[in-house]
């Protein structure tokens, strides 16, 4: 992101300007993980102003997808106001892009069903092959979501050796889940708004297949795959080719890191931001060597949480868990991450 200051000259100590400069660039690197497609616009917006001649008033704004929000400040001294505003506005983004993340999931679904305009009753009414050819028109959309995800959970299940997914091509699990969904849609068509979830149950539930088959025991491949993570510890680091795997998946999907609100928000200019670089790779091997080393139903919930976009009562549905457990498995994540980045 990028910053513009209006009225500058009314600071016309020289320090002054310099201490606000200095400042506004740590703060934008703040700034600049607010995921693109939450913002509307590239710039914060910088005011400053006179209040009866001696009072100096900062008013810092942007815009986001839900509107402007801005804050604003007043002192006597620069080096009291500055830090104070900064620090209030980037608690104030924090708690916004939350929202901005709630509202962006829940509007890209209804937006793509709203262009459909077909209600309960024009869809039982739909004739086999008026089926079909719906059908048609939807899948694409959530085919590239969903052999991202089943992309990543056969990584994972490889990264622990997992032989019986050593030669599984993911195009053949994409094909066989959309047979499945297909027949799902027929039979259950009035509630085609859980199509994404019906995919992704289906994915899970192929991929749980395929390893009961070549195990003796009666193990999922969750759960399989969590006693095999747990063993991992520091074997997949980013030297070890980690990132090779894992950072192309990111760029694919240009995802946020689930996290953005925390690192705002973070208190004052701390090491971390001091040493945050410019482009994100370095800082997404980071998360995502974190990431690896949790359970793969950890690493699957927070996948459709942040990379799909997908809200915690269909992600609870998809898992078969209390939406509460889902919400809890999320948090402790943010905590887990949170932890190892800033320290």
């Amino acid at each position: 992101m990028e910053y513009r200051v209006r009225n500058l000259d009314k600071l016309e100590n020289s320090q002054d300007r310099n201490y606000l400069e200095k400042h506004l660039e740590k703060f934008i690197k703040k700034m600049s993980f607010i995921p693109k497609k939450y913002r509307k616009s590239n710039d914060i917006e910088v005011t400053i102003s006179y209040e009866d001649n001696k009072i100096i008033k900062i008013v810092v704004s942007a815009n986001l997808n839900t509107g402007i929000i801005s804050i604003e400040r007043e002192g006597e001294i620069i080096e009291d106001i500055v830090p104070k505003v900064f620090y209030n506005f980037t608690e104030k983004v924090a708690k916004e892009i939350k929202n901005i993340r709630t509202k962006y999931a829940i509007d890209k679904k209804n937006e793509f069903f709203e262009k459909l305009a077909l209600d309960k009753e024009n869809l039982k009414n739909l004739s086999d092959k008026e089926k079909t050819e719906l059908f048609k028109t939807i899948i694409p959309v959530f085919l590239h979501g969903l052999k991202g995800y089943i992309n990543r959970r056969i990584i994972s299940a490889k990264l622990a050796n997992l032989k019986s997914l050593s030669n599984v091509d993911p195009k053949d699990i994409v094909n066989e889940v959309v047979l499945k969904v297909h027949t799902i849609f027929n039979s259950d068509i009035e509630n085609i708004k859980d199509i994404n979830i019906w995919l992704i149950k289906e994915a899970d539930n192929i991929l749980n297949d395929i390893l009961d088959k070549n195990k003796k025991e009666n193990i999922s491949y969750e759960e399989l795959v969590n006693n095999e993570l747990g063993q991992l510890e520091e074997k997949f680091t980013i030297d070890g080719g980690f990132d090779l795997v894992m950072t192309d998946e990111l760029d694919d999907y240009n995802t946020d890191f689930g996290i953005e609100e925390i690192i705002i928000a973070s208190k004052g200019e701390n090491e971390f931001i001091e040493k945050l670089e410019k482009d994100k790779t370095a800082l997404k091997n980071r998360v995502y060597d974190e990431l690896i080393k949790l359970p793969l139903r950890y690493q699957s919930i927070y996948d459709l949480y942040f990379f799909e976009h997908m809200e915690i009562d269909e992600i609870a549905k998809v898992k078969k868990i209390d939406a509460i457990e889902v919400e809890a498995i999320i948090i402790s994540i943010k905590d887990l991450l949170t932890e190892k980045l800033f320290n």
